[in-house]
């Protein structure tokens, strides 16, 4: 097999796996990160793991015509239940999947974690649910990056058993609390995105019959945290 050519959020997820760690690959599908990773020799052991058995068996052909069927272990398992304690696994990754199969995937896979693991976390959605699952659970965000990678924009964190100085807001939790300091262009245009995204959701809600007051307010206290995030950009 040639050398792997990532797509740009898988090169963007790669860039937060520090070189030598020992990383799990959760949801693996085609194993292209942990041959990558491997092929690029930053890493020298990995596990690739899916729930499905076409992904699996599609990741340990792709491992073996890479000739890298020593340095990389496909198996199935359901969530974490892959790693085993000798795995000495230090990067936990978990991408391309909803933020609450996430934390549904985090939560069940706590016996497989002794927390001094790295989780490097992709949601396609429901970023807020991570966040919020990371912060109740004692970890920390200690890396961001937003990515738009073929009309679709994601993203990205890294996070470990740390505190941060000051406890996160509302704002951190919806929205990220390197992302909002960083506003990039990125960033800001998916604040665009979801602001009119929010608008539609309450001009639905609007013309609905028996729609729950709570969650009208809620919606308008989120597209209120948007607006905060925009207004603070245009003022720098």
């Amino acid at each position: 097999m040639d050398h792997i050519h990532l797509s740009k959020r898988l090169q963007a997820i790669s860039s937060f796996i520090e070189a030598g760690e020992r990383v799990a690959d959760i949801g693996t599908d085609h194993a292209f990160l942990p041959i990558y990773l491997v092929q690029q020799q930053s890493i020298n052991f990995a596990i690739a793991s899916d729930i499905g058995a076409g992904p699996v068996a599609i990741a340990k052909q792709n491992v073996a015509d890479a000739g890298l069927t020593a340095q990389i272990s496909v198996r199935q398992a359901d969530g974490l239940a892959s790693i085993m304690p000798d795995d000495a696994i230090s990067t936990v990754v978990i991408a391309g999947m909803g933020g609450q199969l996430m934390t549904d995937i985090l939560e069940a896979g706590q016996p497989q974690l002794d927390g001094t693991e790295t989780l490097v976390l992709a949601p396609n959605r429901h970023q807020y649910d991570v966040r919020l699952w990371l912060d109740q659970h004692g970890y920390g965000i200690i890396g961001e990056d937003i990515v738009e990678d073929e009309g679709h924009i994601y993203e990205l964190m890294a996070a470990g058993r740390t505190r941060p100085d000051v406890p996160y807001s509302e704002a951190d939790l919806r929205f990220g609390p390197i992302l909002r300091r960083q506003k990039s262009p990125t960033f800001m245009k998916k604040m665009h995105r979801e602001a009119e995204k929010t608008e539609a959701v309450l001009e639905g809600l609007a013309d609905a019959q028996m729609v729950p007051l709570e969650k009208i307010r809620e919606q308008e206290k989120i597209l209120s945290l948007i607006k905060e995030e925009l207004d603070a950009h245009d003022e720098r």
